[in-house]
């Protein structure tokens, strides 16, 4: 009997075990709560949390607006190299705000609780490890390393300190995928083998060719603090508003992108990291409009699990099927996307009919009887293998980022690690890096040798 069941976002979420405390309807409803509106005064004292952001560009203030929407957190400080992107700070978040170029001073600040850090890739480990010395809890956007060694010192970091970390690829606490975990755990699925995700744009800002502001130059721009441990080149005004277009700062696709992804199959499927990548790609269109760009536009990397394997494709050329992913098992298979899961039962039959329809009749009828396979079919025929009517289909409306923050709010409270720490992020980064290792040299297979913790 085949199933249809569409469900509303609030009963999705009873029957997941998530709690949202209104997160999500703050953000469906357009209601933003500033700093100056934290409802600081309707949580106790010792659960009130002050943030400092450290990089405060579009990135960073979509995540600050989650964290001042969550009660009882208020964002007091920021840090930015550029003068405009503090002028927008202040605009956003109250003129009480405090504001400097200089990251150290947030560091420095003993009433700072928490530090958000949304700066380019290559300034993550310096800026988490000094933060958590500093004796600050850490959400740090994605990726968490520039390179994979930096993984280990941050790990070791946050063991030494004991602080929180949460790295932001928001999707691992996303309601829809809870409820993936849940039908592949309870075994719904069956035996997975193969997932396949896609993640498409189609636009400038999409490829990160996004406006240079009028006033970006050297007297507003902290160029050489900006550039940090890269190499010292001279000012460049596209480099620092495109900067995920350059290896020395990004590691485009994959460290942006895929990131995210496979930090969800991490979670859903209970692996630490891939043990083998191999991506081709190149930058077919892009390239052409603006030559100085170094990250291809298109990449397809074949990662490689102990019991699976895992197939990402991605295009800046084309938004056609958008972002999602298929667990594909031998009992079922789930579609997710950015506000959608469903499950396709897979409810296969005897499949060789159409060969056994080579012997002859007598032979035929004994095999068929003694097997009980219906009919005589080709295993590609319609409804053979599968039953794509039955299907449960849930929708999430409201923004995953927001459940995020405060899932990471709530570790930093009651001092339980959080879904995405230290190790998970950097074992979705060590994909992220092996998959661009090998585009870079020339789509070889690249092998992670977990035990010595080095690439072949």
């Amino acid at each position: 009997m085949s199933v249809k069941r569409s469900i509303n976002r609030r009963e999705f979420m009873r029957r997941s075990g998530f709690v949202t405390a209104g997160t999500v309807a703050l953000r469906s409803s357009g209601k933003v709560v500033w700093a100056s509106e934290s409802g600081s005064a309707s949580v106790p004292p010792s659960d009130r949390v002050r943030v400092g952001v450290i990089g405060i560009g579009a990135r960073a203030q979509q995540d600050a607006t989650s964290f001042t929407a969550v009660p009882g957190v208020e964002l007091v400080a920021t840090a930015d190299v550029y003068s405009s992107r503090l002028t927008r700070a202040r605009e956003l978040f109250g003129e009480k705000l405090e504001t400097t170029k200089d990251y150290r001073r947030i560091l420095d600040r003993k009433d700072i609780d928490v530090v958000l850090i949304a700066t380019p890739d290559h300034w993550h480990k310096r800026m988490i490890i000094e933060a958590m010395d500093s004796g600050k809890d850490v959400y740090c956007e994605k990726p968490m390393t520039y390179k994979i060694e930096e993984g280990f010192e941050i790990i070791e970091a946050e063991k030494r300190t004991g602080k929180i970390l949460q790295i932001g690829s928001q999707w691992v606490n996303s309601p829809l995928t809870e409820m993936a975990k849940k039908w592949i755990d309870e075994g719904r699925l069956g035996q997975i083998t193969l997932v396949k995700a896609w993640e498409n744009r189609n636009t400038p800002s999409g490829a990160w060719f996004y406006p240079i502001a009028p006033d970006g130059n050297e007297q507003t721009i902290d160029w050489k603090q900006w550039i940090g441990s890269a190499p010292l080149v001279p000012f460049d005004a596209r480099r620092y508003f495109r900067w995920r277009c350059y290896w020395d700062y990004s590691g485009g696709l994959q460290t942006d992108l895929v990131v995210h992804h496979l930090n969800t199959l991490h979670y859903l499927m209970n692996e630490p990291a891939p043990r083998s990548a191999i991506t081709y790609g190149g930058s077919y269109r892009w390239k052409k409009v603006h030559p100085e760009a170094e990250v291809p536009d298109v990449v397809q990397t074949l990662f490689e699990y102990p019991n699976f394997t895992y197939n990402v494709s991605l295009t800046l050329n084309s938004s056609n099927q958008g972002f999602g992913a298929y667990f594909m098992g031998t009992k079922g298979t789930i579609q997710m996307d950015e506000v959608k899961l469903t499950f396709y039962a897979d409810n296969p039959l005897d499949d060789y009919g159409w060969v056994v329809a080579t012997w002859p009749e007598k032979m035929q009828q004994e095999f068929v009887k003694k097997e009980n396979i219906v009919g005589i079919n080709s295993p590609w025929a319609p409804g053979t293998c599968t039953a794509p009517e039955a299907y449960e289909h849930y929708d999430l409306v409201g923004d995953p980022t927001d459940l995020h923050v405060k899932a990471f709010i709530e570790s930093v409270r009651t001092r339980k690690p959080s879904r995405e720490g230290a190790v998970q992020g950097h074992n979705s980064a060590l994909g992220a890096h092996l998959a661009n290792i090998s585009y870079r040299n020339g789509s070889r297979k690249v092998t992670w040798d977990g035990k010595q913790a080095t690439v072949a």
